[in-house]
């Protein structure tokens, strides 16, 4: 079994208008309501994909019953935990003239201590008896910085946490097993600008000489850059038509995690996960995959070691 777990799922609204002009009245030409966040993504990813998950997260307000409706629609296992405050609605709106993808982000409603130690007792529990774990999400005002690391600390299996920042720093010491911070979040939690390959490459391999076994950095349409302490990795994603992006990170790390379930090498799994990445941005619903799709698209992603 896998584990998604994160403090941060949402429920969301995706917009498509002809046009956006900021600060004008936009009228769309369609909307779409979903179950979303990055936890929710990647136990649909999974889901879609065909491995065996459970996906665990705090929920709250109305938007709660919405998100269990669809879930059990999909028909994905999860364990949704009470929480006192509303889960947060975020919108998408997808400018079909530009291609423009502009995201409202709610941050994540505060969560309580009785409610963090809730959903860590439940992870540990749904932990003992997982293959892979993906930790993911940014944490909710009320949860410890140390949170991810308390929880790696406690799982035997191999944990790709997604996070960044403070959160990331903190974790590295309980060595995770794969992280994924985009450029940006690299450079933040690395407090420099990596301007060049070399500097990418050489900030990645402080991270996982701070604890990471694996390092990960996606740069959208562009290469895609996998580290260990020895190998260096590069990969060129698959051409697709961009339907909307959101959740390609979240499909990167579910097609990762059911790779490395079935027990492939770690580049061939990353490899998967790029397809299931590049199929979620032809879908206008995050991590609404097809395993056929993925299998296609895993053709054409490009692998090379450099080192």
């Amino acid at each position: 079994m896998i584990i998604a777990a994160g403090l941060s799922p949402a429920w969301q609204q995706i917009l498509e208008v002809n046009s956006f002009e900021v600060g004008e009245v936009n009228r769309c030409q369609s909307a779409h309501w979903c179950a979303s966040g990055k936890v929710i993504n990647v136990g649909v990813a999974l889901q879609h994909l065909g491995c065996p998950c459970e996906t665990i997260f705090p929920a709250g307000g109305y938007a709660r019953s919405l998100i269990e409706a669809e879930l059990n629609e999909l028909d994905v296992s999860f364990r949704d935990l009470n929480q006192e405050n509303p889960t947060r609605i975020c919108t998408t709106i997808l400018d079909r003239s530009s291609g423009q993808t502009t995201e409202l982000v709610e941050n994540a409603t505060p969560i309580s201590e009785q409610e963090v130690k809730a959903f860590a007792a439940e992870y540990r529990r749904c932990a003992e008896t997982a293959t892979v774990a993906v930790l993911t999400g940014s944490l909710p005002e009320g949860t410890p910085v140390t949170f991810y690391r308390d929880l790696i600390a406690k799982t035997k299996c191999p944990v790709i946490l997604d996070a960044r920042g403070t959160e990331l720093e903190e974790a590295l010491s309980a060595k995770p097993f794969l992280v994924k911070p985009n450029h940006e979040e690299l450079e933040r939690t690395l407090g420099r600008v990596l301007s060049s390959t070399e500097e990418l490459i050489k900030g990645m391999q402080d991270i996982n000489r701070r604890g990471a076994t694996w390092v990960v950095i996606s740069q959208g349409k562009s290469a895609l850059w996998v580290t260990s302490a020895n190998e260096v990795y590069r990969f060129i994603p698959a051409s697709v038509e961009a339907v909307n992006p959101i959740g390609c990170g979240d499909s990167l790390a579910a097609g990762i995690a059911s790779a490395i379930y079935q027990g492939w090498t770690v580049p061939e799994s990353i490899r998967w996960g790029m397809a299931a990445a590049a199929d979620n941005l032809t879908q206008l619903l995050p991590a609404r995959l097809s395993d056929s799709r993925v299998q296609e698209l895993y053709k054409q992603v490009e692998m090379e070691q450099v080192v």
